[in-house]
């Protein structure tokens, strides 16, 4: 009896990241050519990027999908209708995610029969990873999110997820956040829907290149879309 592989796309999305998104694909594809039994796609969403971030992903061997409407959601938007695999991992272009941990991920992913895994960066911060403004806005949006929500969320805005194709399936897209929230969004949706979550621990690095973040305005928008969401969900069929 042959088994069936199962196919993996690795959604990175980018925005001007040239110093950082050649590292970060050397790391992946480094690390997937030792895994066996998957077939692995790598999906960058060149978020209309003003230098050679799209063109250094395409020479390295990555999917370009260009998406011209600036914002974190809506780069994840195109990204994820793009992938085509069974199983979706996420992480942002700059280095900070650590993509070595995939064969793990897919371990637990299988063994564990979880649909949607959350990575928690506070579990090992390396040093100047988090800038302090940045550390004490997503402890403060993730204890409001567990208040407001009565969910147990250890870290609301971390960008690295890996998740199952049913879970993207069951959700709708066109009511979810165009900017930052979108993070905090995907994961209540999967905790909403039904889904057996999970957080593990990761390492999270300084990033490469530019910051990107202006930690107050998208503090205060996630704080805006904490309050607004609810409604949405109400609108989600289980």
């Amino acid at each position: 009896m042959s088994h069936e592989i199962k196919k993996v796309s690795i959604v990175i999305p980018a925005y001007n990241e040239e110093k950082a998104i050649g590292k970060t694909l050397e790391l992946i594809k480094n690390t997937i050519e030792k895994i066996k039994g998957y077939d692995f796609e790598i999906i960058v969403v060149d978020n209309n990027s003003s230098d050679s971030t799209g063109k250094i992903a395409k020479s390295l061997g990555a999917k370009v999908v260009f998406e011209r409407n600036k914002g974190y959601g809506n780069a994840y938007k195109k990204g994820l209708k793009e992938a085509g695999g069974d199983i979706i991992i996420t992480g942002d272009a700059d280095g900070t995610y650590p993509f070595e941990d995939i064969p793990k991920f897919l371990q637990i992913i299988e063994k564990n029969n979880v649909d949607f895994i959350n990575t928690d960066r506070f579990a090992n911060l390396e040093k100047n990873s988090m800038p302090f403004i940045n550390y004490i806005g997503n402890k403060v949006l993730t204890f409001l999110i567990n208040m407001i929500y009565n969910v147990n969320i250890k870290d609301s805005q971390s960008g690295m997820w890996i998740f199952k194709r049913e879970v993207i399936e069951k959700m709708n897209f066109d009511i979810m956040s165009e900017g930052m929230p979108f993070s905090q969004e995907i994961k209540l949706y999967a905790i909403y829907l039904g889904f057996k979550f999970l957080e593990i621990p990761i390492t999270y690095r300084k990033r490469i290149g530019k910051k990107k973040l202006d930690p107050v305005k998208d503090g205060i928008d996630n704080f805006i879309n904490l309050l607004k969401f609810r409604k949405k969900l109400k609108s989600v069929k289980q």
